[in-house]
């Protein structure tokens, strides 16, 4: 019993030590309640000084021909060790070529003004009038001839006849010359045989042949004419 009172004899005088100790650190600390509202520090103001500021140059790229001339003499990737040979230059394109047979001819108009050609475009079948110097599909018209016509495309040339089907009937024979700006009127003339049975007696013609009326030579037109022909009207508009 009297162990037990002086252990907690001693604890208690222990207590009161390391308290007694704490008060007195912390009151030497703060001065005994002189130092609890110190004033604020005053800042030291120093003189300022130049700041120098060092750059550095601009970046550039050495010299590849100095820096890495044994790489571009022998490049690291390639099997040969040796600069690949320049590349081929590319073959020039083919020149353009003209497109020939795209029409076929049907006539020719031939006036002291104009030349105009009559053809018919084959991929399509319409029927096209084109005048001398003038161009379709790219192609111009260079020369028109009573019974050919020329057309050039990227120096070349293209040149189309005209398609006569010689007919089997007897040729019309015309009954009288027309007057000037009327159309020629003509009659059918009965079929002769080419070798007749017997010879023929007339004036001034040999025996054996047959005298055939001589061609009819219309006059030439006006320009009044022209205006009233129906696929010449359109170039007098």
């Amino acid at each position: 019993m009297m162990t037990l009172t002086n252990i907690k004899s001693l604890a208690l005088l222990a207590w009161i030590l390391v308290n007694t100790l704490l008060a007195l650190a912390i009151g030497s600390e703060l001065g005994w309640g002189e130092k609890l509202h110190q004033p604020m520090p005053v800042p030291v103001v120093h003189s300022s000084a130049p700041i120098e500021v060092a750059l550095y140059p601009d970046f550039r790229l050495p010299a590849r021909e100095k820096t890495y001339a044994v790489t571009l003499e022998r490049p690291l990737f390639v099997p040969s060790r040796s600069e690949a040979p320049p590349a081929p230059p590319p073959p020039p394109p083919p020149p353009p070529t003209m497109q020939k047979g795209q029409f076929q001819l049907l006539g020719t108009i031939i006036t002291d003004e104009m030349r105009i050609a009559i053809v018919k475009e084959i991929s399509s079948g319409k029927e096209r009038q084109i005048v001398q110097g003038f161009t379709i599909n790219g192609l111009q018209l260079e020369m028109v001839e009573a019974d050919r016509i020329v057309f050039t495309q990227y120096e070349d040339r293209e040149e189309i006849r005209l398609k006569i089907q010689r007919s089997s009937k007897p040729v019309a024979a015309p009954v009288a010359a027309p007057q000037r700006g009327q159309p020629a009127r003509f009659q059918a003339a009965p079929a002769t045989s080419a070798q007749p049975a017997g010879p023929v007696q007339g004036a001034g013609v040999p025996a054996g042949r047959v005298e055939r009326p001589a061609p009819l030579i219309p006059p030439p037109q006006t320009v009044e004419d022209r205006k009233r022909d129906p696929l010449l009207k359109d170039f007098y508009k």
